[in-house]
Parts: structure tokens; C-alpha cells; sequence
């Protein structure tokens, strides 16, 4: 029986190309999930190629390093857990960006100087997902195609409100439009186009249900040509107009 592991403390990391972070080594688990960037990590014996979506989970009294390449950002963690708990070395996050979510949210409970009432309790209920989470992500590492579209879908969430073009978010990643349509029909099971699209229309839902912005500073914060644009794709996904959807109050 494993004992249930602490937080010690969060925050996050960013650093510039070429900026690398030298060997070092904790008494305690240090857990990073990467955000942004391609980076080198040498992990005591191994070494991983991190890029968005990687999770790297080194073990206390571990020799690490990042070497940044593009540079890049980072969530970590400093967790207290037993040596031999059973998470593993590196797992990925999924579509819905679950680990980012709870990576996130313990950063943001663990910011000083504030310290709201729960906050305690709420990062021991994070903590105890992020446990659950991690020690089922023992899985395989992903397919070639699969990283692909993990980093396109970090394009997109990044990129979505600027309304950028499938054909350009191909060349960043180095691959043709044709290469991007294959892997996410092969991951996905549609196109990126509809990932792009769904993205938005997640983010423009947000708004028309959560504020009280008009429609056209919501079509223009999600990458929308026009009120009409936006209106005919949230009809069609929600068989309602926007106007219908909107709420009287915004939520906090």
C-alpha cells in the first residue's frame, strides 16, 4: 500500500532558446508538464524529447536536466511520495487537456500570498486526481501521428482567436496540409479543420453563455469573419440561435 503523496509546492518555468536548465536532483518527486516548446530532458539513465502535452515524472534523488531548443514553458510540481510509487516516467495528456487542467489548478492554489479558505483541502482533492490520472497513463508511448496531433491541437487552442489557417499551422509543424488531414483522420477521425473549428466554437459557446459581450466582440476574440459567421456555426451546432443562448447575468 502506497502512501498518498503531498504537495510540497508549484509553479511554472519558461525559458528562452537555448536556455537550458543544468543537472540537478530533488529529495522528493518532481512532476513537469510541458506547456510549450521542444526540449531535451536526461532523466537519470534515460533521456525524453518533451514537447506540449508531455508529462515527465522524475523520482527523488534523480539527476535532471532540460536542454531548451525552441524554448519553452513548463507547470512543475514538487510532490512527496514514496520512491517506488507506482506513476510513470513520462505519460501524455489527452485531447481534453485533463492533466493541463489539473496541473493548472494546482498552480494556481499554491500562488502566494493568498490562501483562501478550502484551498488546503482543494489541493488535496487535485492532488489525489492528478494521482489517479498519472498512474493510469502507464501506457505506450504515442504514435508519431499521434504527437502530431497533439502538437496541432496546442496550435490551434493557442492560435484559435487570430482565426489562423490550417495550411499555416501545417508548415509550423513541418509537415504538408495533406500529412496534417492524414494523421488526424488516422488519430481523430475527422480533419483539422473540424478540430480548429470545435475549438472555437468551444470558446465562443463561453462567452455567449457566460458575458454579456456583444456578438461581434465575441465572433472577433474566436476567429470569426462575422456576427453571421458565428451565428450560422452555433446554430448548427446547437440548433439554437446565439441571442437564445445568452443568460441575463454573466457567471462568475
Amino acid at each position: 500500500m502506497h502512501r498518498s503523496p503531498r504537495l510540497l509546492g508549484a509553479g511554472v518555468h519558461t525559458a528562452a532558446p537555448g536556455k537550458d536548465y543544468p543537472l540537478h536532483a530533488h529529495t522528493s518527486w518532481e512532476l513537469v508538464y510541458y506547456v510549450r516548446g521542444r526540449i531535451t530532458c536526461p532523466v537519470g539513465d534515460e533521456t525524453y524529447d518533451a514537447t506540449p502535452g508531455t508529462v515527465l515524472l522524475t523520482p527523488p534523488n534523480t539527476w535532471h536536466a532540460e536542454q531548451s531548443r525552441t524554448g519553452y514553458a513548463n507547470r512543475f510540481l514538487q510532490v512527496d511520495a514514496a520512491g517506488n510509487h507506482p506513476w510513470p516516467k513520462r505519460c501524455y495528456d489527452d485531447a481534453d487537456h485533463t492533466l493541463r487542467r489539473v496541473f493548472d489548478a494546482l498552480v494556481r492554489e499554491s500562488a502566494p500570498p493568498a490562501d483562501p479558505a478550502g484551498s488546503e483541502e482543494l489541493r488535496a482533492i487535485l492532488l489525489s486526481e492528478l494521482d489517479l490520472r498519472l498512474r493510469r497513463a502507464a501506457t505506450p508511448p504515442p504514435t508519431p501521428a499521434e504527437q502530431l496531433v497533439a502538437q496541432a491541437e496546442q496550435l490551434f487552442e493557442e492560435r484559435f482567436a487570430a482565426g489562423p489557417r490550417v495550411a499555416d499551422i501545417a508548415v509550423d509543424l513541418g509537415i504538408s496540409p495533406s500529412g496534417l488531414r492524414a494523421a488526424f483522420a488516422r488519430v481523430r477521425g475527422t480533419s483539422p479543420q473540424a478540430a480548429l473549428q470545435a475549438v472555437r466554437l468551444r470558446h465562443a459557446l463561453a462567452h455567449i453563455r457566460n458575458s454579456t459581450l456583444p456578438l461581434q466582440a465575441i465572433a472577433e476574440l474566436t476567429g470569426y469573419h462575422s456576427v453571421s459567421h458565428l451565428s450560422r456555426q452555433v446554430k448548427a451546432a446547437t440548433g439554437t440561435s446565439p441571442g437564445a443562448l445568452r443568460t441575463t447575468e454573466p457567471r462568475p
